[in-house]
């Protein structure tokens, strides 16, 4: 699926001719909310021959107006993740001054009529958008006849009957260490991916050899502690011990991820793989020996084996 797909670049690549629906929105972690448009989206462009597409900012809008600075998805995580779906062309721009000045009326024209080629756009009830947000749904409604195109407003994805799944309560549950949770209402396991790189390799010396991730994006990280993970690794996948934290037994400094490979022997170094967090097993504790440290791992291991016979049956 991934090999069909079309990426736009709406800064510098001209207009494309492609009649298309698309979804406007953020799409912080692309949950459970986030793919009740994307299917409605895909309904649509199948009854009206239209592409389904999404519409994407390079980087996330918060870091330009909140002090969020961590998040559940990275633009190369949302594409693959929507291309799986089925959306076929994403639609890539800056959120610059520029953007952030249009006008309601502006981004109508020049980016849903112009640059996206619109047919349909499709978006959730709170949809804002235009300088300081000005623009919200009843906008997009009053300018259909005019820049020819169709409004389909979905409703939100509920937690439960009052509370509407969010990217920022599902950033709340990872931060909180309630991975199951925040996997409930992504749809599927929270993962984080990046490099594997060298640590202070402790772990090869207490026999629990440690894949240490370094992150091209700033993920949100679950609470410090030990969780059972699945790692995937070059199309294979492993279950593994992945430890959030700064080793408090040997006073580190730096917060890390760290992922001990169950039943894994092989140099994966500068390889790219990602880690999906599936039980929280223990909070990251500071133990009086490197000895005792050992028995607790010994001991995460053997109940890590107990829930993997659980998950495979």
């Amino acid at each position: 699926m991934i090999d069909k797909i079309k990426i736009y670049d709406l800064n510098i690549d001209l207009p494309d001719l492609e009649r298309k629906a698309v979804c406007l929105g953020n799409f912080d972690g692309v949950h459970l909310g986030h793919q009740k448009l994307m299917k409605n989206n895909l309904e649509i462009s199948n009854k009206n021959d239209l592409v389904p597409a999404v519409l994407l900012f390079k980087e996330n809008t918060k870091l330009r107006l909140k002090d969020e600075k961590s998040y559940l998805t990275s633009l190369d995580d949302k594409i693959e993740i929507l291309a799986s779906m089925g959306i076929e062309t994403f639609c890539l721009i800056d959120f610059d001054e520029k953007f952030m000045n249009l006008s309601p009326r502006e981004f109508i024209a020049d980016i849903v009529s112009k640059k996206l080629n619109a047919g349909y756009v499709i978006c959730g009830p709170d949809y804002r958008f235009g300088k300081k947000a000005s623009g919200n749904t009843a906008t997009l409604k009053r300018y259909e006849n005019e820049y020819d195109y169709k409004t389909s407003i979905v409703d939100f994805e509920k937690e439960d009957d009052h509370t509407k799944i969010s990217s920022n309560h599902i950033r709340d549950l990872v931060r909180a260490g309630n991975i199951k949770k925040a996997s409930k209402f992504l749809g599927r396991n929270y993962r984080i991916r990046g490099l594997v790189v060298e640590g202070y390799k402790r772990g090869r010396t207490m026999n629990f050899p440690t894949a240490n991730l370094k992150m091209p994006f700033n993920y949100v990280l679950p609470k410090d502690g030990v969780y059972l993970s699945r790692v995937r690794i070059d199309n294979e996948e492993f279950f593994g011990l992945t430890n959030v934290g700064d080793n408090p037994t040997f006073e580190n400094e730096n917060r890390k991820s760290e992922t001990y490979i169950l039943d894994f022997d092989r140099d994966i170094y500068g390889k790219e793989i990602s880690v999906e967090f599936l039980e929280f097993f223990r909070d990251d504790i500071k133990f009086s020996s490197k000895e005792d440290l050992i028995v607790q791992m010994n001991k995460d291991k053997e109940m890590a084996y107990e829930h993997i016979g659980q998950i495979l049956k």
